[in-house]
């Protein structure tokens, strides 16, 4: 508002580090007379209490919290002061092999039964039973709800037992297509050549991007109705 409505020229912030202090000045939020190498932060701003009372209120208002939600307090705190990022999709391995070997045969979390499809959510990193009635819930299969919970109706999910790409998008669903290759460039379908299979960076990149810009409504893919039943 300064900057646009009075016309006052923005400050120049040369890093992250100065550039708390750099605003404070310029919104001229410092008690009178503290000159720039006086500068701190525990005594800069000029409140409109005594000094104090607001620290006093939001430790009594965390203290409460945390009584309160333990855990909700715990994960909150643990995000505070980190850097933000674009979201981005898990981080996979060169090697498909590295991702069969830990998953292929490993329990689900909530039924503690081995999945005959292995999925993996590539958002949040969570195995969930594709097509499986153990882990249903309101009649919804796991695959289906994880995407309301995890992605407001939309999800990725990496099939391990044949390397596909299941792309959930609202009542529908598709097949997307592998992200890892053999070394002439193609899929392996269902894993039957037994080729070793390396991550392909362009279909990866393309996966992401097609996820962040909201564009599967527009891909070139067979949508099928999934009816709750992935």
């Amino acid at each position: 508002l300064r900057h646009h409505l009075y016309e006052q020229e923005l400050p120049k912030i040369h890093s992250e580090s100065s550039e708390f202090v750099i605003l404070v000045y310029y919104l001229e939020l410092v008690e009178g007379g503290m000159t720039l190498e006086q500068f701190n932060a525990s005594v800069a701003l000029s409140w409109p209490e005594p000094k104090g009372g607001h620290v006093v209120t939001w430790t009594r208002q965390l203290a409460d919290f945390i009584n309160r939600s333990p855990v909700a307090a715990r994960s909150f705190l643990s995000e505070q002061h980190v850097l933000w990022h674009q979201p981005r999709l898990l981080t996979l391995p060169q090697l498909y092999d590295r991702i069969f070997q830990y998953y292929h045969r490993r329990q689900c979390s909530h039924c503690h039964s081995v999945p005959r499809e292995t999925s993996i959510c590539l958002v949040c990193g969570a195995l969930v039973c594709l097509k499986e009635n153990c882990c249903k819930q309101l009649n919804i299969c796991e695959a289906v709800q994880h995407s309301v919970d995890c992605g407001a109706g939309t999800a990725m999910y990496l099939v391990v037992t044949s390397s596909y790409v299941i792309v959930i998008r609202g009542k529908r669903a598709c097949l997307w297509g592998s992200v890892y290759l053999d070394s002439f460039g193609e899929e392996d379908r269902e894993l039957k050549r037994g080729k070793p299979l390396y991550l392909s960076p362009g279909r990866y990149q393309l996966l992401q991007q097609q996820w962040l810009g909201h564009h599967f409504d527009h891909t070139p893919k067979k949508w099928v109705w999934h009816r709750d039943a992935l």
